[in-house]
């Protein structure tokens, strides 16, 4: 049995996207497969043109075009941030 149907909504089915991202849930290939198709479907019918919808790593955006994308967040290490070369070069001068 699937963890969705063709009469949730976008924002539901966002959840179920969400929770298989996250892994909460777990999708076969096909069922992933179901459910994006599904998500493009239900964001042509329920989304405005430029309209995005955001569940925490999940976000559904129906651009102007008419086109449909899906982005899933990735989970990153944070960045340390970069010291420009002149700066850090310049700290060494007058530290010497």
């Amino acid at each position: 049995m699937t963890a969705f149907s063709p009469d949730m909504s976008a924002h539901q089915l966002l959840k179920v996207a969400n929770d298989h991202h996250t892994g909460v849930l777990s999708l076969s290939d096909g069922e992933r497969c179901d459910l994006i198709e599904l998500l493009k479907e239900k964001a042509r019918d329920e989304l405005e043109f430029g309209e995005e919808v955001l569940f925490e790593k999940v976000r559904l955006v129906r651009r102007v075009t008419g086109a449909v994308s899906i982005f899933f967040e990735k989970d990153e290490p944070p960045k340390v941030p970069k010291v420009p070369k002149a700066k850090a070069k310049a700290d060494v001068k007058e530290e010497a």
